[in-house]
């Protein structure tokens, strides 16, 4: 619930993803230097983990069952034909 305010803020001033999105970069970013910067490499790359970690449970959670649903929708991709060899 604490984030709901700047979650609200961020989706207005990128229309939910649409524009602006370096308002998005630049707040990750302000919070991986605030939480990770000035300390041992370490921690530092900690940023690093925690940004691959958000990334691969935004695909798990979102993007994966939105193909699933769109390849249910309109098929699969047909896989192309390998080339004959001369």
């Amino acid at each position: 619930k604490w984030l709901d305010g700047l979650n609200t803020v961020l989706v207005d001033m990128t229309n939910k993803g649409k524009k602006n999105n370096g308002i998005v970069c630049y707040v990750l970013y302000k919070i991986l230097v605030d939480v990770y910067a000035n300390s041992n490499y370490e921690v530092m790359s900690n940023a690093l983990k925690v940004l691959e970690s958000a990334k691969l449970e935004f695909y798990r959670k979102i993007m994966a069952p939105y193909e699933e649903k769109k390849m249910m929708e309109n098929g699969n991709i047909p896989l192309l034909k390998k080339r004959k060899e001369k």
